[in-house]
């Protein structure tokens, strides 16, 4: 199946049924903008991103998850995101991989993230779900840095 997934147009039934799987509230979601920082900032890179914008301005790093939908082939998913807080306004400083003016955002408090050690992040795996059911479920891992371009996925057994 070939997806062309997007940001939401809405928040409607599909968007909401994602994010009452990770145990969230739909009603904390929120659309962002791309607020342009920084022409170092990578597409990619959230967590890099907003870890450097934090040691520059202070502001708080939010992590949580960018929300995705192919309407066309009812498929819906969920990706570990970071954005910043600055003046209690979240804020999307990562530039798009796909062009996309806006996104869909969701906080989350209630798993592991941010830095765990001096090459790695702690993340989570995408929860993608299709025609209601999931497919793929949330997997704890981390984001650990090869070298200034690469980095790998590596999911934690646990």
């Amino acid at each position: 199946m070939h997806l062309k997934p997007k940001t939401p147009k809405k928040i409607n039934g599909r968007v909401k049924s994602l994010i009452q799987e990770l145990n969230l509230d739909h009603k904390n979601s929120t659309f962002l903008r791309l607020t342009a920082r920084d022409k170092s900032y990578r597409a990619g890179y959230c967590f890099n991103n907003c870890e450097l914008e934090s040691k520059k301005t202070g502001a708080k790093v939010v992590y949580g998850w960018q929300i995705w939908e192919d309407p066309k082939k009812s498929f819906i998913e969920a990706e570990f995101h970071a954005v910043i807080k600055e003046n209690g306004s979240l804020l999307d400083i990562s530039p798009r991989q796909t062009g996309e003016e806006k996104i869909l955002f969701i906080e989350d408090s209630l798993r592991s993230s941010g830095r765990k050690s001096d090459d790695a992040w702690y993340s989570w795996t995408n929860l993608k779900m299709i025609n209601g059911f999931v497919a793929e479920t949330v997997k704890e891992c981390e984001v650990v840095e090869l070298d200034e371009t690469y980095s790998e996925l590596r999911i934690l057994e646990g």
